[in-house]
């Protein structure tokens, strides 16, 4: 157990380390008020996530970002970005999927379609609303829309290309690290379908049952 702990910290630790070395090569955008930092380092939040779960995920997130603001390669909106997208996450997911148990590739694209969604609208609004508060005026929050829109529209992409292979890739690392298989506690399986399942309903496994009796 004390093993699994250490392995598992170590992990997180290192999925820290890379978020804030990811964050030194994101794509920024000037606005009135200064930069705007692309939340490209959220990916590997969504990795955490998927491989470790939604509370290590969310305290690697918030020591990470911290440590970006500090070195000045994100703000306050970014760390709001990235809370934003563990709820999205975690209601996707609702709790940790155990590692014994496969994810398909449908669940995943469907959860990098969600939060590609997510950051597109989530940062065009925000800015938006920044624009509006700052200024006073609707046009000020649609000219900082419109500054933002690249940025915006290239984060969305972005995320839902990468989400669903560096989430494999981190279920991968996370279960070579922990020996753990897709045979690991057959028992255990039963009772992780039934409690760590996704609310992404696989409809062709429901029909097959119902062709089946």
């Amino acid at each position: 157990m004390k093993k699994q702990t250490l392995i598992k910290t170590l992990l997180a630790i290192a999925a820290g380390i890379l978020m804030i070395l990811i964050s030194f090569t994101g794509f920024q955008t000037i606005l009135p008020t200064g930069e705007a930092f692309m939340p490209l380092a959220g990916v590997i939040t969504v990795g955490i996530a998927v491989a470790l779960g939604i509370n290590i995920a969310f305290i690697v997130t918030l020591v990470s970002a911290i440590i970006m603001i500090v070195l000045g390669t994100a703000d306050w909106v970014i760390l709001v970005d990235f809370i934003v997208i563990l709820i999205v996450v975690g209601l996707i997911l609702r709790k940790q999927v155990p590692l014994s148990i496969d994810l398909n590739h449908s669940q995943l694209l469907w959860l990098a379609i969600f939060t590609g969604l997510v950051q597109l609208f989530f940062i065009s609004i925000f800015y938006g609303l920044i624009g509006l508060v700052l200024t006073g005026t609707p046009t000020g929050g649609l000219t900082f829309v419109q500054l933002i829109i690249p940025n915006a529209l290239l984060t969305g992409l972005l995320y839902g290309f990468l989400v669903a292979p560096i989430s494999l890739i981190f279920r991968w690392v996370a279960r070579k690290a922990l020996h753990i298989d897709n045979n690991h506690n057959d028992s255990g399986n039963s009772a992780g379908d039934k409690q760590g399942g996704s609310i992404i309903v696989d409809l062709r496994s429901a029909k097959n049952k119902k062709d089946d009796k």
